[in-house]
């Protein structure tokens, strides 16, 4: 290979790195500093958001405002535990992230310098994939998944199982099925138990993002009241962004949504 090819791939290896870069991140002032997203993500694919804050002569505060351990818990973590808890205290520890409570944050002197805001969120994003140290359930055994295929069968629809969707902002976001009677369908089931709130507003966000880029998309979120406390605020969230939030069990209205999608 030449020395003139070798320059060439360089160039352009680099120039797309560095249009992804400038693309991905995005610095948005808010009340008490900026807010920034990196082109980095979480393990479902959210963009991870950092914020600059309380500056003082000496330098300012990066944190995560307590995103990263409360993302963790709405995926089913105990971050309570003995073992989590160590491997939490390590990752802070190489990164040089301290914590009070949820909240991760690190203070950095002026003038800023890119690789400590890099490391600090490389550290929350390796905190947020210990997700991973749980065996996830698998979902052929949920009831939930076996009502709402029935449902797909019965109305003789094949659906995508962990199908991706472009959103505007999130260029890849899954769902658990999507079907198109008609129009668009994407169904997503809630799997946590207790509170969901962190993870509908999650979804609230992500719903509306992906409609920018499929206007005739009809999102649908089902949830089990035995294992959901779904409270107004998540009610709220569901009903305001879904063509239908309903338990998994009601399917006289799944069939109603898809009756509606195929019309």
């Amino acid at each position: 290979m030449s020395a003139a090819n070798t320059a060439l791939q360089t160039d352009t290896i680099r120039t797309a790195l560095q249009s992804f870069w400038s693309e991905a991140l995005q610095v948005e002032p808010i009340k008490d500093g900026f807010a920034i997203a990196m082109p980095i993500s979480l393990p479902d694919g959210w963009q991870m958001v950092v914020d600059l804050t309380d500056q003082t002569p000496a330098g300012v505060k990066l944190t995560d405002r307590g995103r990263t351990l409360s993302w963790l818990t709405a995926q089913g973590q105990n971050i309570g535990t003995a073992n989590l808890t160590e491997q939490i205290a390590i990752i802070c520890r190489q990164s040089q992230i301290k914590q009070d409570g949820w909240e991760l944050f690190r203070w950095l002197p002026l003038p800023l310098q890119g690789t400590d805001i890099q490391v600090f969120t490389e550290g929350l994003s390796n905190i947020a994939h210990l997700f991973y140290l749980r065996e996830v359930t698998p979902r052929s055994q949920e009831v939930a998944d076996i009502t709402l295929r029935r449902v797909f069968a019965d109305r003789k629809l094949e659906a995508q199982i962990n199908a991706s969707l472009v959103g505007k902002t999130e260029q890849k976001v899954s769902v658990d099925y999507l079907v198109r009677p008609g129009k668009l369908v994407a169904f997503q089931l809630l799997r946590r138990k207790g509170r969901v709130t962190a993870f509908m507003e999650q979804w609230g966000y992500r719903w509306n993002d992906l409609r920018k880029m499929n206007p005739n998309l009809m999102p649908a979120m089902l949830f089990d009241p035995a294992v959901q406390d779904i409270d107004s605020e998540s009610q709220a969230i569901g009903q305001d962004v879904c063509e239908l939030f309903c338990p998994y069990n009601e399917t006289d209205r799944i069939h109603a949504l898809l009756a509606r999608a195929s019309a």
